[in-house]
């Protein structure tokens, strides 16, 4: 019996140097959140793509939470926005297209949507007025102000603004965005 308690103590003396040795030996098995995001976005894109929105969600929402605040999570938001279009939640859309805004602004295509969604939540004027305001301090305001313009149906308007900010910020990398959408819009209208 007293042999048997000894042998005991011993075991468990020597099993945490035994667990310390395991990952040297089996390898070390490292969490990659990012990558885990992306695995994430991935299946929320095709769960979207066979319209199993509410599947497409929680994939689109585990990526944001695994990598919240890099560029690429603004590809996860704009996601996660689409979703909530395509399931008729507006309000929700325009919360994490402007958090994907935020974190990448100068993707043409955010403001696009951005502006459909003001459209569909009927705040297009009041939109319109703070981008109005907010374009002293940051150009892209006259993008949004032209998309807003269109959306409300004043194209030639909108137009114009947009073309204001190709000719005053020639060097951002969303002028070129920009520069295609109106080359495509000309080349359908005419």
């Amino acid at each position: 019996m007293y042999f048997a308690k000894i042998l005991t103590i011993i075991c468990l003396l020597l099993m945490p140097v035994a667990v310390a040795a395991a990952p040297a030996k089996y390898g070390v098995v490292s969490i990659d959140a990012q990558k885990n995001a992306v695995n994430h976005n991935n299946r929320g894109v095709i769960y979207m793509q066979d319209r199993y929105y509410a599947a497409a969600i929680k994939e689109f929402q585990m990526a944001v939470l695994l990598d919240p605040d890099t560029q690429a999570s603004a590809v996860y938001y704009a996601n996660l926005a689409n979703c909530y279009m395509k399931i008729g939640y507006p309000a929700l859309a325009q919360d994490t297209l402007q958090r994907a805004v935020k974190l990448n602004p100068m993707n043409f295509n955010y403001y696009q949507d951005l502006a459909v969604v003001y459209k569909r939540l009927g705040i297009l004027d009041t939109q319109l007025k703070r981008w109005k305001r907010d374009t002293a301090s940051n150009p892209v305001g006259l993008v949004m102000q032209g998309l807003i313009l269109i959306e409300q149906g004043k194209y030639d308007a909108g137009m114009a603004k947009l073309y204001e900010f190709v000719y005053t910020e020639p060097d951002l990398i969303i002028t070129t965005g920009v520069k295609n959408f109106i080359e495509k819009q000309d080349n359908e209208r005419f």
